[in-house]
């Protein structure tokens, strides 16, 4: 790679925006004397035609970039003729165009495990949230409805956790869940029942663990195989009064037949940290049910994970730049894991 023996001093790219910031420091510091660093500043989700345009012309000398929010559709990737690495920030790389990139000879990169810690400690804390009812609870007390207010809910222990993809974040949930005596079943294709029994851990089927499930979390990628995973045949099936987590990927779950059951109440509640359509629009009714509680896709946001994760990136970057092997190289969707 020339960029190792090139006087030439090569560009480096972060995307960000006011909602998805990155600790361009600790980028910067790692990159020092081996590049210049040059913000972007990107839009969320999918890019129009001219959110391209506009993104592409600050990327005409960027030979690698790091990527937090946005997405690197085919058009834009074609339009970087410098461009040989994107840095995911962060495990999910669903906003990227692999394909478009791996025939545009451009290496992707992600940091999995790097917020999973965050994750897991949100989807506990949420598991718990909804059990005893602390968000409305919460909000009738502020009211000034003390006795009103006092709602016992119930314990996590000895409930059942069913866990739909165990990696880094399911792994970790599961290891907590453990922590509050529950019992966990789970479902990833990737690991064997004899794996799962090693972690205490029960390998069920995926509608098994669906339909057994006093708790349902979802920790899965978002790929076409994923995709409303839990569909409304699945939703039916769900155990009466269970609780949904989804901290994975909006599309992961259908949302409309997940708000049939919540509003017929054979669902007691749910929480999301991501969403179908992020932000959700004006017409969102999800959100309004007082038997569900949204969070702003936080999950992985915590100050450390946002360290970790610039570490490794700025790492895959350093190693780029010096003509190294990347660490955590994204295969494309067919040979994906999942």
């Amino acid at each position: 790679m020339w960029y190792a023996t090139s006087n030439m001093v090569p560009v480096v790219g972060i995307t960000y925006n006011e909602a998805f910031p990155v600790e361009d420091g600790v980028v910067r510091r790692a990159l020092a004397e081996l590049a210049d660093v040059r913000m972007i500043e990107m839009p969320t989700g999918e890019l129009t035609r001219e959110e391209d345009v506009a993104t592409a012309a600050q990327m005409q000398d960027v030979v690698a970039v790091l990527f937090r929010p946005g997405s690197l559709s085919r058009r834009l990737l074609s339009a970087c003729p410098q461009l040989r690495l994107i840095a995911v920030h962060g495990a999910g790389f669903d906003e990227v165009d692999l394909q478009a990139a791996a025939d545009l000879g451009i290496t992707v990169t992600n940091a999995p495990g790097a917020n999973a810690i965050g994750v897991a400690e949100l989807a506990i804390t949420l598991a718990v949230s909804m059990m005893r009812h602390l968000a409305p609870i919460a909000a009738a007390t502020k009211a000034g409805q003390w006795n009103e207010a006092r709602q016992g809910g119930a314990e996590l222990a000895g409930k059942t956790l069913g866990i739909v993809g165990v990696g880094h974040v399911g792994s970790r949930v599961a290891r907590r869940a453990l922590a509050f005596d529950m019992n966990v079943v789970a479902y990833d294709p990737a690991y064997t029942p004899e794996q799962f029994a090693e972690r205490g851990i029960r390998w069920l089927p995926l509608d098994d663990v669906c339909s057994s499930a006093d708790v349902l979390t979802f920790h899965t990628p978002l790929d076409p195989s994923t995709v409303h995973l839990l569909n409304a045949e699945r939703v039916r099936a769900m155990k009466p009064g269970a609780f949904l987590l989804n901290l994975a990927r909006g599309p992961v779950i259908d949302e409309r037949a997940v708000e049939k059951a919540l509003r017929d109440g054979r669902l007691s509640g749910a929480a999301l940290d991501v969403r179908e359509d992020e932000p959700p629009g004006d017409g969102d009714t999800l959100r309004e049910l007082p038997n569900v509680i949204v969070t702003p896709h936080i999950g992985g946001s915590t100050h450390e994970a946002l360290v970790r994760i610039a570490e490794i990136c700025a790492e895959e970057i350093r190693r780029f730049l010096r003509a190294e092997p990347p660490m955590n190289v994204v295969p494309l969707p067919a040979a994906s894991r999942a």
